[in-house]
């Protein structure tokens, strides 16, 4: 789960020796809300863990925006997955970006 967590937090370029580790959620922050780019939030999500993390099959990926009454904005993401060697427990973990 930490993986998971520390993996949507870590933007591209953050890590030293890793400069391709990471997402770049937060440029997503202040575009505007519609179905293909939430599809293209949970594609860059799949394809990162296919990279980074390959003993993690992903059952499925919620985005959500979160639009604050003080302005600010946030995505909320949870993933449900499971890992390789035990393929019959789920497991989520959900992150916000933004906050």
């Amino acid at each position: 789960k930490n993986n998971i967590r520390n993996l949507l937090n870590t933007q591209q370029g953050e890590r030293l020796f890793q400069p391709k580790l990471g997402l770049n959620l937060r440029k997503f922050l202040f575009e505007q809300v519609t179905d293909e780019l939430i599809f293209i939030i949970q594609e860059e999500i799949i394809d990162t863990f296919k990279v980074w993390l390959p003993f993690v099959n992903i059952d499925n990926i919620e985005v959500n925006f979160d639009n604050k009454s003080n302005g600010g904005n946030s995505i909320l993401i949870n993933v449900i997955f499971n890992i390789n060697r035990n393929s019959t427990s789920l497991d989520s973990v959900q992150v916000v970006i933004g906050e």
